[in-house]
């Protein structure tokens, strides 16, 4: 798949992970960029995309995403608007920690799947594309002391594969994958210091965590986005990691 003259929307866009995926999709063609986050672009991130892309057009907005009222208006109006299709739809939006744990295990990443899966599906009129969940390696292994975080990365994940096969794809052209990055060097993961959960041995635990691998670029996380949305089969998990990239295999279904 080329992404050349394509259209992407990168949902938590203004951070260091959403910036890379940005420039990373512009650098490959992508003409048309809208970014979205909870807060405004600022004019050297911006200056940044345009280094990247050329004349593309590029827009941001701000929304957030566990609004599904207002999330729906801005992809069926605003983005449809501007952009006029939908391509590329890259969820990267997310937090690590909070003492409320609806923050964590919200629907706003589903909403946005199935709201614009609805745009793009070539059974109602649209052109099929991609859709890129990014979750975590979180999701893929247990962290003890993050237990509300790994739930949330887990259920993306199994909400991705679900939608990620091939009747899905037949009926939409929509095909679905799954990003799973270990540490990165984003303000997320630089700001997660201190656990809300009151259970001490957790609380013990993560105070004296040693990550095994060093924190690695967010260049890393868009390049491998990039790569799987040209390479990656419907459904695939990708993982990157230390700087590597590898497709995550899982074993055979066992109940279905």
């Amino acid at each position: 798949m080329s992404l050349a003259g394509q259209s992407a929307v990168v949902f938590g866009g203004c951070g260091g992970m959403g910036m890379a995926i940005g420039q990373h999709l512009l650098r490959q063609g992508v003409k048309k960029l809208c970014i979205v986050d909870v807060v405004e672009l600022t004019d050297s991130n911006l200056s940044c995309l345009k280094e990247s892309g050329g004349d593309a057009l590029i827009l941001c907005k701000i929304c957030d995403i566990s609004n599904r009222a207002a999330l729906k208006q801005l992809l069926e109006w605003d983005i449809i608007e501007a952009l006029g299709s939908i391509d590329i739809l890259v969820n990267s939006a997310g937090i690590v920690e909070s003492e409320v744990p609806d923050k964590l295990i919200g629907t706003g990443v589903i909403n946005s799947c199935l709201i614009a899966l609805n745009l793009m599906s070539r059974a109602k009129g649209g052109k099929g594309g991609v859709i890129v969940n990014v979750a975590s390696t979180a999701g893929l292994e247990p962290i003890p002391f993050l237990p509300t975080y790994c739930a949330s990365k887990h259920g993306l994940i199994g909400f991705t594969r679900s939608l990620g096969v091939e009747p899905v794809y037949s009926e939409t052209g929509v095909k679905f994958i799954i990003i799973c990055p270990g540490g990165t060097r984003t303000q997320m993961f630089e700001n997660c210091r201190s656990l809300s959960i009151e259970i001490e041995v957790l609380q013990t635990m993560f105070r004296e965590f040693k990550h095994p691998y060093a924190p690695q670029s967010p260049d890393v996380v868009g390049a491998c986005i990039v790569q799987a949305i040209v390479e990656g089969d419907n459904g695939s998990t990708w993982i990157c990691n230390d700087g590597k990239i590898e497709i995550h295999s899982y074993p055979a279904s066992r109940f279905l």
